[in-house]
C-alpha cells in the first residue's frame, strides 16, 4: 500500500518496504514569504510566482515521512478569558481649562523676573559666521551709506517713485511687500 510522504516540499506516494535513506528530497526549513518573494528558509533560490514556489525541488535527501508535521502553535484567548482578566485602571489628564491656568498666573502687579540669557556654542559660532561674511561683503572704500542717483527706480515691488533728490525721502512708498503668487487653473 503506497502511503503519502508529507515531508515539505515531496508530497509523493512511497512505499514503507522501499522507503531508502535517500528516496526523498525535501525542504527542512519553513516556507518564506517576505515582500512578493517566496521561497524556503533553508535555500536560497526566491521566486514571485507561487506556482514555481510549489515546484522548487527539496534540498536536502532523507526517508519519506508518513507522519502530518504539527500544526503551528497558535495563542488564541477567548473573549470570556479576555473578560477575566483584571485591567489596570487608566487615568488620562486632560488639557488644563482657561480658568484655572488664569488662576495659576502670576498678577500682573507683581515684579517680572529677568530671564538668564544662555547663547548656545552652535548660535555663536554661527553668529561669528555671520560677522565675518557681512565684513567680507561691506565695500573697502569706508563709504558707509550707498549714494542713490537722482532719477533711480524704487527697488520696492510695485511702487512706482522715482528718486529725484533728498526730498524724495519725505515721500511715501507704496509697495507690495510679499512674493508674487501665480495659482495655475
Amino acid at each position: 500500500m503506497a502511503l503519502l510522504c508529507y515531508n515539505k516540499g515531496c508530497g509523493q506516494r512511497f512505499d514503507p518496504e522501499h522507503n531508502a535513506e535517500d528516496s526523498c528530497l525535501y525542504h527542512p526549513g519553513v516556507p518564506i514569504f517576505h515582500d512578493a518573494l517566496k521561497g524556503w528558509s533553508c535555500c536560497k533560490k526566491r521566486t514571485t510566482d507561487f506556482s514555481e514556489f510549489l515546484s522548487i525541488k527539496g534540498c536536502t535527501k532523507g526517508f519519506h515521512s508518513k507522519e502530518k508535521p504539527p500544526e503551528p502553535f497558535r495563542q488564541e484567548e477567548t473573549s470570556d478569558k479576555l473578560k477575566s482578566k483584571p485591567v489596570g485602571e487608566l487615568i488620562i489628564q486632560g488639557p488644563k481649562s482657561a480658568e484655572k491656568m488664569q488662576r495659576e498666573r502670576p498678577s500682573s502687579d507683581e515684579p517680572r523676573q529677568l530671564l538668564p540669557i544662555k547663547v548656545s556654542r552652535s548660535l555663536e559660532q554661527a553668529l561669528e559666521k555671520l560677522n565675518l561674511s557681512s565684513k567680507d561683503e561691506a565695500p573697502e572704500s569706508g563709504e558707509v551709506a550707498v549714494q542713490v542717483r537722482a532719477g533711480t527706480n524704487c527697488k520696492n515691488a510695485a511702487c512706482k517713485a522715482i528718486y529725484q533728490g533728498a526730498e524724495s525721502n519725505t515721500e511715501v512708498c507704496t509697495f507690495h511687500p510679499g512674493v508674487p503668487v501665480f495659482h495655475e487653473g
